[in-house]
């Protein structure tokens, strides 16, 4: 063992800072936190030292030559696929046996079981892939010492328990109270939000909700739900089949307006959660969890690993608020469906407590469930269980048999496509490219170039974003007469986005963030990315797509597609505007270049999205069916 590993504090997850004052305030904290590092990397002298940071808090020319550099975002893309399990075990370690505590089973269901994804999933995100990568580096490193920048951070305070653990002593570089002052801000909002979340359950304004029978019930608990919700609704509706949607929470005002629109073009009747919930009943509830929520928060959990430490005020957390959330919503769901009493319950996503509490409710009475997987990939964060649904219904081959080596009955999953793009599939692509220009006005002479964007993140800098945005502004300006229209992602800021091409001398571009993405891709000629699942969705639609990465950096691995290395796309490094303006132009001037590309894209995307063709509803019911038939035997 020899040298010192040097770790600073690792780039936010959540993207920009929503507040403009706290935006503002961030470049002026980033460069003197550059400073500290430069610093305390001048401090180790001669010692062999290896620093871990993220990227826009390192100044490259003020480092020492001899200090080697890991950053967070590409130690992320080599982690582990367990990672997701670990953060499960973690969790499933803050409980006792359910015969040892009764009251935190209700209605035949488990409470900790609806917390099962959401909790695990924010527990991987903030701690347990900060500890894989920490452990990979002092692995690797084999320091005598850890010095910590400034020990505010939650990843200096892994750094420290994990350092701890292994006998390795450490110190703190600078004492700097704008980082401590963020850190407690960060545990404030979080401990906030749990909160929050509580309040807005009991604070609900119901509205009443009259029983009816529903062949089907479908959950939403974000906006991007209704990309999935929508033509299942419709298609149901076609085929005369009776369906209701209930959403999640009023305080995600994001639902609103397209739960009134679904009412209006299908008929399909909506409610929140909460609308089947009294409050005195809710609040008697809440109550009745007291006890249990006062006996796990004073007796700790058993000693599981270096990261107890760490781990406490997430175990708080739950054990206060989100356990009380969760049995609010497993409360509403089994009241809903006496309500509604349907036949299938029809989930999009299962890593909020809604759809769990609904899933296990309807698991809990009999009624059939099904998952329908709204992605053409497995994300990094899952857990590899998806134990909330009788049927798991996918895009295509590719995630089906991702889910069967994960161990799912192959049984259980089934391909049935994506119902997002049928529309987009089943309409003449010239129809859709006059609807796409007239609805942005754009001119019909010219070309329609789509940049999808990317938030910031642990793994996509500030920079990083710049130097995209700046590289198609400057290759598109230099093609002159050509259409581009920007796809914010829908977790994006929309403002500040819009402040931020204000500020590259951007802001004459057409930027939209709600507009189908899928009807977007039908029209374009050619769409732009770094990497993500877009890429994908506008292959198989038959869009070429050039991806616009930082130079040296690859994005695959971890659930992402190898779609660059295939050469089912074109890349270019970001900040080479010639590079993409030449590629641009023969995509644009040479329609064998531009239909090879395409083709080869196509069959790339092949096996992870297939088309619905117009029988989703048919090949939904016939589902049904043979699980009701399952369990008549």
């Amino acid at each position: 063992m020899s040298g010192v590993l040097i770790v600073a504090e690792a780039p936010r997850s959540a993207g920009e800072y929503r507040r403009p004052w706290v935006r503002r305030l961030y470049p002026s904290y980033v460069r003197r936190y550059q400073r500290l590092i430069a610093r305390a990397c001048a401090r180790v002298g001669g010692e062999s030292a290896t620093l871990l940071a993220g990227r826009e808090f390192v100044e490259e020319d003020e480092l020492p030559v001899s200090v080697a550099r890991r950053y967070y975002d590409a130690e992320t893309l080599r982690a582990e696929d367990s990672l997701a399990q670990r953060a499960r075990e973690l969790f499933d370690a803050w409980w006792p046996a359910k015969n040892v505590e009764p009251d935190l089973t209700a209605d035949g269901v488990w409470l900790p079981d609806v917390m099962s994804v959401g909790k695990p999933l924010l527990l991987r995100l903030e701690v347990v892939e900060f500890a894989a990568i920490l452990q990979r580096v002092l692995d690797e490193v084999k320091p005598d010492h850890v010095v910590l920048v400034t020990g505010a951070s939650s990843v200096e305070q892994v750094a420290r328990a994990l350092a701890t653990d292994r006998g390795l002593p450490t110190r703190v570089a600078s004492w700097f109270p704008p980082a401590v002052t963020l850190a407690a801000a960060g545990r404030w909002l979080r401990r906030r939000e749990e909160r929050q979340a509580l309040d807005s359950l009991l604070r609900h304004e119901r509205r009443p909700v009259a029983p009816s029978g529903s062949r089907y019930l479908l959950s939403v608990s974000h906006a991007r739900h209704f990309m999935m919700v929508n033509p299942l609704a419709h298609a149901l509706h076609e085929r005369g089949l009776d369906c209701r949607v209930v959403a999640s929470t009023r305080e995600n005002t994001q639902l609103e307006a397209p739960l009134r629109q679904l009412a209006k073009e299908e008929g399909t009747s909506a409610a929140y959660f909460m609308d089947y919930l009294p409050p005195r009943e809710a609040v008697r509830l809440v109550r009745a969890l007291s006890p249990v929520m006062r006996r796990l928060r004073r007796a700790p959990a058993a000693p599981r690993s270096a990261l107890d430490s760490v781990l406490a005020r997430y175990r708080r957390h739950a054990a206060t608020w989100t356990l009380a959330t969760a049995r609010l919503y497993l409360a509403a769901a089994f009241r809903i469906l006496d309500a509604h009493r349907p036949d299938a319950v029809v989930i999009t996503s299962d890593r909020r407590m809604s759809e769990q509490a609904l899933a296990r409710a309807a698991r809990a009475r009999g009624i059939p469930t099904l998952l329908y997987w709204g992605g053409a990939i497995l994300g990094r964060d899952r857990t590899g269980l998806f134990d909330v649904a009788d049927r798991l219904l996918v895009f295509g081959e590719h995630i089906q048999t991702a889910l069967t080596r994960q161990g799912i009955e192959p049984t259980r999953v089934v391909v049935i496509g994506d119902p997002r793009a049928d529309a987009v599939r089943r309409t003449a692509r010239e129809a859709v490219r006059a609807r796409v220009f007239a609805d942005f006005g754009l001119a019909s002479d010219r070309p329609l170039l789509v940049l999808v964007s990317k938030y910031e993140s642990f793994l996509f800098s500030a920079s990083e974003k710049e130097a995209l945005y700046l590289t198609v502004r400057d290759a598109t300006r230099a093609l002159g007469a050509v259409n581009v229209v920007i796809k914010a992602h829908p977790n994006e800021n929309l403002a500040v986005l819009r402040e931020k091409l204000a500020g590259w001398g951007w802001s004459d571009v057409r930027l939209e963030q709600d507009y189908d993405i899928h009807r977007l891709f039908g029209a374009a000629d050619v769409a732009l990315m770094v990497t993500s699942m877009a890429g994908i969705e506008a292959m198989a639609l038959g869009c070429p797509v050039v991806a616009v990465q930082t130079p040296g950096k690859d994005f695959e691995g971890q659930g992402m597609p190898p779609y660059v290395s295939a050469g089912a796309v074109e890349r270019v490094d970001a900040g080479d505007v010639e590079g993409l303006t030449g590629t641009l132009r023969r995509l644009l001037t040479d329609p064998a270049a531009r239909s090879a590309l395409a083709e080869r894209g196509r069959a790339f995307a092949a096996r992870y999205v297939h088309p619905v063709d117009g029988a989703l509803a048919e090949r939904l019911d016939a589902l049904v069916v043979d699980l009701g038939r399952e369990r008549a035997r």
